[in-house]
């Protein structure tokens, strides 16, 4: 598949969910207003890229910011923001660190590299964050993060560029195996704390029953 194909069929999912009301349930604490805010914006600048010495930038990727820090912003509480930034900057680093050694490791892939590396981030960030916006923007400041290492490192052999296609088909699949994720392990504690619950009411019945 080109790049770009992915991250545009991402995007149509997500309009049909938020045409058919289940983007609340997919993303539960962001109103409709932000939500379609978001899409307006990606649609228009997700094609435009700035040129500057030495660099192109997606302007795609001031939205990605601004996400980062209205999360920052409604969050409460400066340790809980500190969280959230390390967590970013790990996710950050993971990323790179991916992108650089996930080839060498043939038996790690499970069905491409890209699925493998946004499964292992997507599972971590449902493990570490509760919160979808911000669960949306630690997985935007780890994936720039390491886009950005990774250009760096490699200016020598490539342009730094960065919010390529790849990188957007990137953060749409690392955002929804994310939020899949974190919805499969919610319902996963749910259906453990009813099973726990209706067993411990049937031993308290088996046992008033004997008494």
């Amino acid at each position: 598949m080109n790049p770009g194909y992915l991250s545009i069929l991402f995007l149509v999912v997500s309009l049909i969910l938020f045409a058919s009301g289940w983007m609340d349930f997919f993303m539960r604490g962001i109103t409709s207003k932000v939500i379609l805010l978001f899409f307006v914006s990606w649609l228009v600048t997700m094609e435009i890229m700035i040129t500057l010495p030495h660099a192109r930038i997606g302007l795609w990727i001031i939205v990605l910011v601004v996400l980062i820090v209205a999360a920052l912003w409604r969050s409460s509480g400066i340790m809980y923001n500190l969280h959230v930034l390390s967590v970013g900057i790990l996710l950050g680093s993971v990323s790179f660190f991916l992108q650089e050694t996930i080839h060498l490791f043939p038996s790690m892939v499970l069905g491409s590299v890209e699925f493998s590396m946004a499964l292992l981030i997507g599972f971590m960030v449902s493990s570490l964050i509760k919160v979808p916006a911000v669960q949306l923007a630690v997985v935007s400041l780890g994936l720039l993060l390491g886009e950005t290492y990774f250009r760096f490192i490699h200016k020598g052999q490539i342009e730094f560029q960065l919010g390529t296609t790849m990188l957007q088909d990137r953060w749409w699949l690392t955002v929804y195996i994310t939020r899949v994720t974190s919805l499969l392990l919610a319902s996963m504690i749910l259906i453990s704390k009813k099973s726990v619950s209706w067993i411990v009411t049937g031993v308290r019945k088996i046992v008033r029953h004997r008494e």
